[in-house]
C-alpha cells in the first residue's frame, strides 16, 4: 500500500507533463492539407524559444502590403540545420511555402524558404512540411508556375 501511495503522485506528475507537452505541440490551428507559396519582404526574424517567428510584408493584388507571421522551429533545431538568428534580415526578399492558419488570419506554419541567393532552407517545426522531399516536389511545381498544392495536384 505504501508503494502505491509513493508511486501514484509520480505517475500523475509524469502523465500531466506528457499531456502538457503534447498540447503545446499541437498543429491544429494550421491547415496542413493546404500548401501555398508566396514571396515577401522580411520585417523581423524572431529567433526565440519555444518557436521562431518570421514576419514578412506580402504584396496584395492592389499593391498594398499585409504583414504576415509564420511559426517556425525552435533555435536548437534550426541551428542544427544551419539556420541562425542572422539567416533572415530585414529587407530580404524570401519566397516561402506555408500551411495557412485555419481562421484565415495572414500567417501560418512555415514549411521551406528560398533565400535571395536561391538556397532552400527548412525552418519548419512540423506544422507544415519543409523537408527535402517537399522542397524537391515544389521545385518542380514552381517551374511549372504553380503557387498552391491544390492547383498543382488538380493539373496532374
Amino acid at each position: 500500500m505504501k508503494t502505491i501511495r509513493t508511486l501514484l503522485p509520480v505517475a500523475a506528475t509524469a502523465l500531466l507533463t506528457i499531456t502538457a507537452a503534447q498540447a503545446h505541440h499541437s498543429f491544429a490551428m494550421f491547415d496542413r492539407e493546404q500548401e501555398i507559396v508566396k514571396t515577401g519582404t522580411v520585417v523581423r526574424w524572431a529567433f526565440n524559444n519555444p518557436h521562431s517567428w518570421l514576419y514578412l510584408n506580402v504584396k496584395n493584388d492592389d499593391g498594398s502590403e499585409t504583414l504576415w507571421s509564420f511559426e517556425g522551429s525552435a533555435p536548437p533545431s534550426l541551428i542544427q540545420r544551419g539556420i541562425t538568428g542572422a539567416t533572415f534580415e530585414p529587407g530580404d526578399t524570401v519566397t516561402f511555402m506555408y500551411c495557412p492558419l485555419r481562421d484565415g488570419r495572414p500567417g501560418g506554419a512555415i514549411g521551406w524558404a528560398r533565400l535571395e541567393d536561391g538556397e532552400y532552407i527548412n525552418p519548419a517545426d512540423g506544422g507544415c512540411a519543409g523537408n527535402e522531399q517537399s522542397i524537391e516536389r515544389w521545385k518542380g511545381w514552381l517551374a511549372q508556375g504553380y503557387s498552391s498544392k491544390a492547383d498543382a495536384q488538380k493539373a496532374q
